[in-house]
């Protein structure tokens, strides 16, 4: 018996068989161990932070009261909106009992690439901020440290010059990071979906 003919018998008011189908279908492994819920959780605590990070952007932009630090701030915080609305869209796109109307390969495809498409977009986007979140604290801490003002401060060439070279080492930096925390959140549950999604392609 195939897989989606299994998936969408279990959807049929048969109830007195499904507990036994369950335990003998290898799609048992699949809904019960889905690693779309828990790909669905991990989205919902990166929401939460989006959140927080949101208004520490707004409290940032208030306090700080040097126009070029707070138009960084406000096109990073610009960003962070985009990203939590992005992922709020991801999130309630995801189906973790997955469609009965639909087979269940096509499904999980979806998913997988849904999911893929969103953290490569993610991660493309984010590396024309990095400049711009950069120089923002750049400038902010020169400031800070010298109590001159961000034009008497840019006006000298080495300080463009160091702004460069935190550039060229604070970009990379953060893609790796942004990278790894990707793979941290979704990389396990993501192989997982795979390996389920080629275990089906094996059947058919």
């Amino acid at each position: 018996m195939s897989t989606n003919k299994t998936w969408n018998e279990i959807n049929e008011p048969q109830d007195d068989d499904l507990s036994s189908l369950l335990k003998s279908s290898r799609l048992s492994t699949i809904s019960s161990h889905s690693p779309l819920e828990k790909i669905k959780k991990n989205l919902l605590l990166n929401m939460i932070w989006g959140v927080l990070i949101c208004l520490l952007y707004l409290v940032a932009i208030f306090y700080f009261r040097i126009w070029q630090v707070q138009l960084c701030i406000f096109l990073v915080f610009l960003f962070s909106i985009w990203a939590l609305y992005t992922a709020y869209m991801q999130y309630k796109n995801i189906n973790a009992a997955i469609s009965p109307t639909n087979p269940v390969l096509h499904e999980l495809k979806r998913h997988y690439q849904s999911i893929t498409n969103w953290m490569n977009m993610q991660q493309r986007v984010a590396l024309f901020i990095y400049p711009i979140s950069a120089s923002g604290g750049f400038m902010l801490g020169g400031v800070s440290g010298s109590g001159k003002s961000v034009a008497v401060l840019m006006s000298k060439p080495v300080v463009w010059i160091a702004l460069l070279i935190a550039l060229a080492v604070l970009v990379p930096a953060c893609w790796y990071v942004t990278k790894w925390m990707f793979k941290y959140s979704f990389g396990k549950h993501m192989k997982t979906l795979k390996e389920n999604i080629e275990a089906l392609e094996e059947e058919k």
